[in-house]
């Protein structure tokens, strides 16, 4: 089976903890309502390391903020595709899919199926199935 190609991360030497330190600073300026700048460095981060879901799960979060529900959509899809056991790229991915009524039912599938345990992911989706009218678990 042939090598796939390199990717532009590893052509540039963009390590791991570079990567992380890009995020967090993304982070951070959605925060502060910056964005355009947040959407930069995420987009960026994808287009280096297109096999990270990091960078599509938050820009997931990035359009839906910026009503840009069919992108979020997208990026949350390929985020999921990309790491379909991530429990945080599948609380990112039923956010998402809340936006869209036809989509509920299985937002609140996923929700409830993420709401068990003592994590912050569990936490989220059980303050969001409570605010949706259903029984957190």
């Amino acid at each position: 089976m042939p090598r796939e190609p390199p990717t532009l991360a590893e052509l540039q030497g963009l390590t791991e903890e570079m990567g992380r330190a890009a995020a967090e600073l993304a982070s951070l300026e959605i925060q502060l309502g910056r964005l355009d700048e947040a959407g930069v460095i995420l987009e960026g981060l994808a287009i280096a390391n297109p096999h990270d879901p990091a960078p599509w799960a938050m820009l997931a979060l990035l359009e839906r903020r910026r009503g840009r529900m069919m992108a979020a959509g997208l990026c949350a899809e390929i985020a999921a595709r990309l790491c379909p056991a991530d429990r945080q790229v599948r609380l990112v991915q039923a956010e998402v899919h809340l936006v869209f009524p036809e989509q509920r039912g299985r937002a609140r599938s996923a929700l409830a199926a993420l709401a068990g345990g003592d994590d912050p992911v569990a936490a989220r989706a059980r303050a969001l199935l409570a605010a949706l009218g259903g029984s957190p678990a």
